[in-house]
């Protein structure tokens, strides 16, 4: 996201370069004038040879061809301040990105599926824009918000053997409006609407949908010590009909231990996007299905937290469920050997999230993260897929001394179900796996730092989904501009 410019005006650049051909730039300009700021942003993201097909699923004599992926992205932020009530702000970004990739190939005659000898291209244009006028009131303590979003969109793909490519076009034209009314000291009310227009054209579909909602949040403070927020929004969608939802969230410290109890209990509603329900791709292998119906959930959580030592350390846990009908999969048909998303009559997701983070000394801090999640189709009686059990992480950063900083982090991500990669095998058991990542930062002067990275350094082999190789030992480097004054 652009930062709104602010002061002086000030450049902002960075170069990293690796493995895997990576080379990435970065340059900004932000500032502010008067009543008017502005940033204007530019970044390429590039990498030649990403190994991603593994050798085994190859056949003979045929070589892996590593991904190739091309971003340019130009964003911008204005804002005007037109009076002491009255602001206008303005944000755009557009984002010309290439990924040239190895599909798969399907043999008729064997019904067999292997990596393709010549690589896919996709390639994305798409541009974002966000105007909105800010009225303040009362003294700042009432605020409306007018905004307007346009998204274009514009998706190429095509793939070996293929004489047409296949085109996605369409847009989102979204109007919304919120007003912010402070009622009390840390006590305000959200009032708010939005009618949203989406678009989609292919060469054999052209499709449209429109969602129209209303909403109204109420968050209160007591003293430092309680929090309670309550919403209720509704939908009205042109395809799949009204679907009301809520929210209910609180949080009390309890006084001399400063425990924090939480916990959160709502429901919720996610429409299938046009593409989910009118673009194949690849078209002999993947198939939309217009007839899906719209995600349901209820959901609640309950946690606390705990600081010791005055906040030095502290540590936490919570629990989590939802109940989800209708949830939204990809499945495979061992008859046709083709795939789709289809609807889920009944899923559970539950588990616990928590924590310990620790201050060892002002220069050494660490954290570690565990996440026990149980993911079950209540409908077949069989876990969901590609979803692990279990997946926990240890971080751990060092300022030996001020311009350094050390940082490592291992990740661990437990075995899970899934399908190989043509879906064959419609259900095996991908092996768990563990990955090291460590980093450096040197604060050259005030504005430059200079640093380096080595992600996976055990040089592990894994894949995730299975099929698709994730990277292995990688180095990189680079220099970072931030705050440099332009005058």
């Amino acid at each position: 996201m652009t930062k709104k410019g602010d002061g002086p005006a000030r450049a902002t650049g960075s170069v990293e370069g690796g493995s895997f051909g990576t080379f990435n730039q970065t340059a900004g300009l932000s500032g502010s004038q008067d009543h008017f700021n502005y940033a204007f942003n530019v970044a390429h993201f590039h990498a030649n040879d990403v190994p991603v097909t593994p050798v085994e699923l190859l056949p003979p004599g045929q070589k892996a061809i590593g991904n190739n992926y091309d971003n340019m992205t130009y964003s911008t932020k204005l804002g005007a301040e037109l009076s002491e009530h009255l602001t206008l702000n303005g944000v755009a970004r557009y984002t010309d990105a290439t990924l040239r990739f190895t599909g798969d190939t399907f043999d008729p005659v064997t019904f067999a599926s292997f990596p393709a000898a010549a690589q896919s291209t996709q390639t994305v244009h798409q541009l974002f824009t966000r105007g909105e006028a800010v009225w303040s009131a009362l003294d700042d303590r009432m605020k409306s918000y007018f905004g307007v979003n346009y998204t274009n969109h514009w998706n190429y793909n095509i793939s070996p053997g293929n004489a047409m490519a296949t085109i996605t076009t369409g847009d989102r034209v979204k109007y919304d409006w919120h007003t912010t009314t402070q009622l009390a000291p840390n006590n305000n009310v959200i009032i708010g609407a939005e009618h949203e227009t989406e678009t989609l054209q292919t060469a054999t579909v052209s499709a449209q949908n429109v969602n129209t909602a209303g909403y109204m949040e109420l968050q209160s403070q007591l003293r430092d010590r309680v929090f309670f927020t309550a919403n209720v929004r509704q939908d009205d969608n042109e395809r799949f009909g009204e679907h009301p939802t809520f929210r209910l969230a609180s949080a009390a410290i309890v006084p001399v231990t400063d425990t924090k109890f939480k916990g959160s209990y709502g429901t919720g509603f996610k429409a299938p996007t046009l593409n989910q329900l009118y673009v194949s791709f690849p078209a002999f292998f993947f198939f939309a299905n217009p007839n899906l119906r719209p995600e349901e959930s209820v959901g609640y959580d309950a946690g606390f937290e705990q600081p010791l030592f005055g906040d030095r350390v502290r540590f936490g846990s919570t629990y989590f469920r939802n109940n989800i009908t209708d949830l939204i999969q990809s499945t495979f048909d061992p008859v046709t050997f083709t795939s789709t998303n289809t609807n889920i009559g009944k899923a559970i997701t539950e588990g616990t999230e928590s924590f310990v983070a620790a201050a060892i000394t002002d220069r050494l801090r660490v954290r570690a993260d565990y996440t026990f999640t149980r993911a079950v189709d209540v409908t077949a009686g069989l876990e969901l897929l590609r979803r692990p059990k279990e997946k926990w992480s240890a971080n751990v950063i060092w300022n030996p001394v001020d311009p350094i900083t050390l940082s490592a982090t291992v990740l661990h991500v437990g075995s899970f179900v899934d399908g190989s990669r043509d879906f064959s095998i419609p259900r095996l058991l991908a092996p768990a796996y563990t990955v090291v990542n460590v980093a450096a930062e040197y604060l050259v002067t005030d504005q430059v730092k200079v640093f380096g990275r080595v992600d996976n350094l055990a040089n592990v082999h894994y894949q995730n989904p299975t099929g698709f190789l994730q990277p292995a030992l990688g180095v990189y480097g680079g220099i970072r501009l931030a705050n440099y004054d332009v005058r």
